[in-house]
């Protein structure tokens, strides 16, 4: 006769507490490795024991759903903080990363397709489903008319005694089989819960600190810069650029040969450069949050913090370029919808994807090259106004997952609509597969930072040192947003990003070597690294009429 669940309660009891087990254990399996560094999470017995010693009830069938719900719960936490660990460097906050999900969502949409997504997310969902009915009719499946009540009462009185004191014992000369019990879901749920209290205060600080900043430059209308007065100001972030790219193998063999060519080709052109160190908001991801720390001077280390800046009155380096009579336009080819933030930050011209006018193929994850981006900060910057404009762009072609990696295009008067890198429709390796080979993404990730840097060059060695109509000069700064996810770079590799700035006068670039910067295009050591919310700070130092007391940084902890 075969096996029957239901006509062996006992075996339900036995496999309730595994699958349990298994599930409260996983808060510690993405860096414990299997076999995790507990054997047994004593949140089980104790829990198994109070429903074994229930009688069958209504209110026994909804806490052992209750209890599924909570296993997968933990599930999913310690999967989020898995994925946040090897893409951001830092452990999950469920107060601020809750609001991440639908742009995870719409990062998986994009990477795999429509159908893969879905099929992925329903499979995940299935699972989940499955799991959670299995561990309830586990948990239904047993009670005190078949649990010997002496067995009730032994595993609620080791889960309930182990989880207040083996911490303690643990810490002596114990047996080694204390070591092997634990509760990392308790642990999991105290240390989302005092995260979440932290992060409570700090936004409370965080918001005080938006309304009540009495740095000069944050009023609403910002504060001019009348050293940049007659100079065209261009902000441009390289995705994923981190100093790692410069000092770690197996990047720095192909990125360090291709600085040293950069500074030789921009003396040539005429034109000076200096770089320096910046520590950004993020790791890995969440470019935003850095373009905002760096135009705002304030840490904007999460979405809800993102939120609460861009619907305050306080003022950003728009503002600031505004004051000094600069038009200010944003080009964002990675903004494929509605962008109501670029209007909160009011830019007098916003060019996203679909106003870009590009008619080639997309390159991956990229709507566009890099090449045709910076083409157009000429066409809608540069050559089209009459005043001196201020350009806040970010470019593509080195994100995640790095493929295609494409060449640069010889002569920049052919970029034109972007019809010329059509003979790259359809280069790389489908993203699927990406995602899977974190050795092929290591490989494509050097590459495609040296095409990023050759496109942000070449763009100032053929439009910087020449007349302008707009301004008399132009200073030009380019800087990652922020270093590659760990998985790629390797572990603790910090925030810092080197920032370049180059111009054709080399007045404009004392201050920045006044302040840490050095000749050249290799960044400085970590001692001499600047928070990216301190660049705005830094910018009024060198160009503004505010003291260096009334720009000092402040910064406070918190996520």
């Amino acid at each position: 006769m075969m096996f029957s669940l239901a006509q062996a309660p006992r075996w339900h009891l036995l496999m309730a507490l595994s699958l349990l087990n298994i599930l409260l254990l996983t808060p510690e399996l993405p860096w414990a490795g299997f076999p995790p560094e507990h054997w047994i999470a004593l949140e089980v017995p104790l829990i198994v024991g109070v429903l074994a010693l229930l009688p069958p009830s209504r209110w026994r069938r909804w806490l052992s759903g209750l209890v599924a719900l909570f296993a997968l719960a933990i599930v999913f936490g310690a999967a989020g903080d898995a994925l946040t660990q090897t893409m951001q460097g830092r452990s999950l906050n469920l107060y601020t990363d809750i609001k991440l999900i639908p742009i995870l969502v719409e990062l998986i949409v994009t990477n795999l397709g429509l159908p893969l997504a879905i099929a992925g997310l329903s499979a995940a969902g299935l699972a989940s489903f499955a799991t959670g009915l299995l561990l309830v009719r586990l948990l239904r499946g047993f009670h005190a008319r078949n649990t010997p009540r002496a067995l009730a009462l032994l595993l609620v009185l080791s889960g309930g005694i182990g989880l207040a004191g083996v911490n303690v014992v643990s810490q002596g000369n114990a047996p080694v089989w204390i070591a092997r019990l634990g509760h990392p879901a308790a642990s999991f749920v105290r240390f989302e819960w005092q995260r979440a209290q932290q992060t409570r205060q700090a936004m409370a600080t965080f918001g005080r600190r938006l309304y009540d900043d009495d740095r000069a430059y944050a009023t609403p209308d910002g504060q001019a810069l009348p050293g940049l007065a007659d100079t065209d100001v261009i902000l441009g972030f390289i995705e994923s650029y981190g100093v790692a790219a410069i000092e770690r193998k197996p990047f720095k063999a192909e990125i360090r040969p291709r600085l040293e060519t950069i500074a030789h080709q921009l003396a040539a052109a005429g034109l000076s450069v200096v770089t320096g160190r910046v520590t950004a908001a993020t790791l890995g991801g969440q470019s935003w949050l850095n373009h905002a720390t760096f135009t705002s001077g304030l840490p904007v280390t999460s979405q809800l913090r993102f939120e609460l800046m861009i619907n305050s009155p306080h003022s950003t380096l728009i503002d600031d370029f505004k004051a000094t009579g600069h038009t200010t336009i944003a080009i964002m080819p990675g903004i494929t919808r509605d962008w109501p933030e670029g209007s909160l930050y009011g830019y007098d011209e916003i060019h996203t994807a679909g106003s870009m006018d590009y008619q080639g193929p997309s390159m991956g994850w990229a709507s566009m090259p890099d090449q045709f981006t910076w083409q157009r900060v000429e066409d809608y910057a540069l050559s089209r106004h009459d005043r001196p404009s201020f350009t806040e762009l970010a470019t593509l072609s080195s994100h995640a997952p790095w493929s295609p990696v494409i060449d640069m295009i010889e002569d920049w008067s052919t970029v034109g609509d972007g019809r010329v890198f059509d003979h790259w429709k359809g280069a790389g390796e489908d993203y699927a597969t990406l995602w899977q080979d974190t050795e092929a993404m290591r490989r494509n990730y050097g590459p495609a930072i040296d095409y990023s840097l050759q496109a942000a060059s070449g763009f100032a060695r053929r439009y910087l040192g020449r007349n302008l109509p707009g301004g008399d000069h132009a200073l030009m700064m380019i800087l990652g947003d922020h270093q590659a996810a760990p998985a790629i770079i390797g572990d603790t590799p910090g925030r810092d990003v080197p920032l370049h700035v180059i111009s054709d006068d080399p007045a404009l670039l004392r201050g920045f070597i006044d302040n840490g910067l050095r000749p050249g295009m290799f960044p400085p050591g970590p001692q001499a690294a600047i928070p990216m919310e301190g660049m705005r700070d830094l910018l009024h130092r060198i160009y503004g009429d505010v003291t260096s007391d009334e720009t000092s940084p402040t910064s406070d902890s918190g996520s």
